[in-house]
């Protein structure tokens, strides 16, 4: 019973977030994603990770396109992920945007001549979401993904939202795995127990 109200939960919730980050024009958007990514990149998370493992952006997500292409300037290795199956995703590494091709929902994904990173090499993962809270959990899609990835992953992870999606509290489960850091327009926030 706790279960089925917790998926419940988690449905009104994602709904919700979606309708209202989906207000956002595409300006408002842009204008935030700058300013999360400016005060992440700041970061020693950042300035100190030899790899990046990020997301390409959609729809209302925040915008990753800046930052992918400044984590290439920037002589790091950019990995992306490819959903390989409705239980598995993979990240493959992405020398130049133009390997990029349209995926699964429309999503743009590393091509078929992009290489599999070795699993979970050393630096940070920038995580999507619908919901984050000042617990460090975040609230996705429901696929799991990013859940099971980092289950078994030392990487620091790095949730980014905009303001309005910081919840005091997000419902989650024991298969929820909590962020280290979450950046924001207005703030960095670190999880003190870390990894």
């Amino acid at each position: 019973m706790e279960t089925e109200k917790k998926m419940l939960d988690k449905k009104a919730l994602r709904k919700e977030m979606s309708r209202c980050r989906n207000r956002l024009n595409y300006g408002e958007i842009l204008r935030s994603s700058q300013r999360i990514f400016d005060r992440l990149c700041q970061h020693d998370i950042f300035r100190q990770a030899p790899v990046v493992y990020s997301y390409s952006s959609f729809r209302s997500e925040v915008d990753t396109r800046e930052v992918n292409r400044r984590i290439l300037a920037d002589g790091k290795i950019l990995a992306l992920p490819k959903v390989l199956s409705k239980e598995r995703m993979e990240f493959y590494r992405i020398e130049s945007m133009e390997q990029l091709v349209e995926g699964y929902m429309g999503i743009l994904e590393p091509g078929p001549d992009c290489l599999p990173m070795n699993f979970c090499q050393s630096g940070l993962i920038i995580v999507p979401g619908l919901a984050f809270d000042r617990r460090f959990y975040r609230l996705g899609y429901g696929g799991g993904y990013y859940d099971r990835y980092l289950s078994g992953c030392p990487l620091h992870s790095c949730g980014v939202a905009f303001d309005f999606q910081m919840l005091e509290q997000v419902p989650c489960e024991t298969v929820d795995y909590p962020l280290d850091y979450i950046a924001t327009e207005t703030k960095l926030m670190e999880r003190m127990s870390g990894k």
